[in-house]
């Protein structure tokens, strides 16, 4: 990131609106690089204290990756609709609201930020009301990954 928005009339800076995209968001897209190579999966996550969380299995390529290379890049996306054109094909488009955001994945060690890192996701696709204390062989039996952004950004295009 860090390169200007082209559609300044779409950007979003408003943190609060990031963030309010992201719990409306289902899910979002990891992407790490390694040697190169690009590698990008899409993750169910949560948010807590503006950090972005995902679990995974406790090996894997995202983990090797991670190893050699820790940064990382996150997208997620709502809110999309079809915008047709009966003029022209090229015409064609999306609605949409978007947030990108890049810096440092940590695998979390720490066993109560992991439990509340669980927590926050469960809340997020099972609703806030959803209650449950992870025991520490819940917590062992999963990696959990957090991504602290150090560039943020939001964009939208939305009806007229």
């Amino acid at each position: 990131m860090g390169h200007p928005v082209r559609r300044k009339d779409r950007e979003i800076t408003d943190r609060a609106e990031i963030y309010e995209i992201l719990d409306r968001s289902f899910t979002g897209h990891l992407a790490l690089c390694s040697g190169g190579e690009p590698y990008v999966v899409p993750l169910c996550f949560g948010v807590m204290n503006g950090a972005v969380y995902f679990h995974c299995a406790r090996e894997g390529r995202k983990l090797d990756i991670i190893a050699q290379n820790p940064r990382g890049c996150f997208q997620a996306q709502c809110g999309e609709d079809l915008v047709p054109s009966a003029e022209r094909p090229c015409g064609w488009g999306m609605f949409y609201k978007s947030v990108m955001m890049s810096g440092p994945v940590t695998v979390v060690e720490d066993e109560p930020e992991k439990g509340a890192a669980l927590l926050a996701i469960m809340k997020k696709y099972a609703g806030e009301d959803f209650s449950h204390e992870f025991s520490p062989v819940e917590c062992a039996s999963v990696t959990v990954l957090r991504l602290d952004p150090e560039e943020l950004s939001g964009k939208a295009r939305r009806p007229a």
